[in-house]
């Protein structure tokens, strides 16, 4: 027999709409509970939460001039506001899946869709209730970290035949104690064992994790290739396969599986900002832009927003302008990051420029093909300046290339370098360092005077000069159509090889790909197919 439900506990209601309010008090007062708090907002939710301790918090999504039900309930269990043996039921209106699949994610006991019955609350509330009410002695010991204490409760009550139904709580709590002891050989025979007796996705996402601790990532490869095909465990192993992929620096492979996971949930800003790093990683440059765009818009409001995140919205426009030949494009872009610094001082009250928004201010000088202008603007920065971000220190690197500062940009990169061989960043970042640091070291000139230069080449017959300067123009913008035309022109006119045959033939057809998917210029469509038709039979 399970345990019965009392009816004195503490339950905060957080709901603007009236009607819905009356509702569930008209609901809770039927089914005998009284102990009850009302919210509108997050921020008297919030402080009712400091103020209190609840045993079951009803929020919904839809909340007024402010955080958002998920926002709020992000912060709640991130501040520690929401404890283990408190309750969260999530109520929405809102059904599409990519909000159910964010809020799941944040784990709540129970996600309701509005319009509901007073019979299918009741079962919820008291399922809650009933649940947190038996493990509390548990959720006590695991507060204060005593992880050996509490897996004797669990023992003890795992041995108690009336619990029966709650035995799968029971053991998936069990399984995430051993994993928070860094037990991953016991945890992993203990996963194995319950697959042995059911299909539990928790049990196979907690073999992945055992297996990625002890180094086991060829197995681990295996099983996640497996959950894809199951719906409440693929977007772990989306996250998990990235995550392995990006290990073996394959960079591509790991950023389609986060962009998969982003679509699935795109409101956790931690795979967001994964996102971008890796379409940095990889020069897409519109995906950037995209991460960099929706980590602002799911931002809004919660404890996440800081300049910071205007800051990478500014620098993924640029980067994104800087790349593409659409003017009204660029102009866009522009317009965006304009916006985004604009942003920073009306919201954040820095109405003094710091360096990075002075470095910001500069590239988009140099976007606007002022470059006199933004070489002025850089050069009164102090090179000496310690570095406190390693995203405003890169992207003052970039910008002093971009003026053609090279000596000064170099040295910066070399600081950088230095600064984070002592700081250890993030392995992403330490990546697209290096990729960066790399790729301009080889350039002149910035990305933008790049392929200029190499037709300059072309055209007056120096083969493999162009060659190289257009193929490293393209490896720097993979997707900008007018240089994989040039790249393609240059391989079909020249009258010596400029590479291998075997290379030559994978260019050419990476080229074509990209143009013929591209929407490309009135020029550059006539040449296109002006080569097409007196080359043809070399593309045979």
């Amino acid at each position: 027999m399970e345990p019965d439900v009392k009816r004195d506990e503490r339950i905060l209601i957080i709901d603007d709409q009236s009607l819905s309010q009356s509702y569930l008090r008209y609901a809770l007062e039927q089914l005998r509970y009284h102990n009850i708090s009302y919210a509108d907002r997050a921020q008297t939710a919030l402080n009712l939460c400091k103020q209190n301790n609840y045993e079951l918090i009803i929020c919904a999504y839809n909340l007024p001039k402010g955080k958002d039900g998920y926002q709020l309930f992000e912060e709640l269990k991130a501040t520690g506001l929401h404890k283990l043996s408190c309750g969260l039921i999530f109520i929405s209106a809102e059904t599409e899946p990519a909000l159910v699949h964010s809020v799941l994610e944040l784990q709540p006991d129970e996600f309701l869709a509005k319009p509901y019955v007073i019979r299918d609350l009741q079962q919820r509330i008291e399922r809650v209730l009933r649940r947190k009410q038996q493990l509390r002695p548990v959720y006590e010991q695991l507060e204060h970290q005593q992880y050996n204490a509490a897996l004797n409760l669990l023992n003890q009550q795992l041995t108690q035949a009336e619990l029966h139904k709650l035995f799968p709580l029971f053991l998936k709590l069990k399984g995430d104690i051993l994993l928070l002891q860094q037990k991953y050989t016991e945890a992993l025979t203990f996963f194995n064992a319950m697959l042995q007796i059911q299909p539990f996705g928790w049990a196979r996402t907690g073999k992945v994790r055992c297996l990625l601790h002890i180094n086991e990532e060829q197995q681990a490869f295996a099983e996640l290739e497996l959950m894809l095909a199951r719906t409440e465990t693929r977007l772990f192993a989306l996250d998990c396969l990235s995550e392995l992929e990006f290990r073996q620096q394959h960079y591509q492979q790991a950023q389609q599986h986060i962009l998969a996971a982003a679509d699935i949930a795109p409101r956790n800003l931690l795979r967001q900002q994964k996102l971008l790093q890796l379409s940095r990683l990889n020069h897409d440059y519109e995906m950037q832009y995209r991460a960099a765009r929706d980590m602002v818009k799911f931002a809004r409001h919660s404890m996440h927003e800081q300049p910071d995140l205007y800051f990478n919205l500014a620098r993924a426009s640029i980067d994104f302008a800087l790349s593409s030949e659409d003017s009204e494009q660029q102009n866009r872009l522009n317009r965006q990051a304009t916006l985004s610094l604009n942003t920073v001082q009306r919201q954040f009250g820095q109405q003094n420029l710091s360096d990075a928004q002075q470095v910001l201010q500069a590239r988009l000088l140099y976007l606007q093909d002022h470059r006199e202008k933004a070489r002025q603007l850089l050069a009164e920065l102090s090179e000496q300046n310690e570095i406190e971000s390693l995203e405003d220190a890169l992207d003052k690197a970039k910008a002093l290339h971009e003026v053609g500062l090279s000596e000064a940009s170099r040295k910066l990169f070399n600081r950088i370098s230095q600064y984070c061989r002592q700081q250890q960043p993030e392995p992403a970042f330490a990546a697209y360092l290096l990729q960066e640091q790399q790729e301009r070291s080889a350039m002149a000139h910035g990305p933008r005077e790049l392929n200029n230069n190499a037709v300059r080449l072309y055209q007056h017959g120096n083969w493999q000069e162009a060659f190289s300067a257009f193929s490293l123009a393209w490896q720097v913008m993979p997707k900008n159509a007018g240089i994989a035309l040039n790249l393609w022109q240059t391989l079909l006119t020249s009258p010596r090889p400029l590479c291998s045959a075997l290379q030559r033939q994978q260019l050419l057809q990476q080229c074509q790909q990209l143009i013929e998917s591209s929407k490309l210029r009135t020029e550059q469509l006539q040449r296109y197919e002006q080569l097409k038709q007196k080359h043809l039979s070399k593309l045979a």
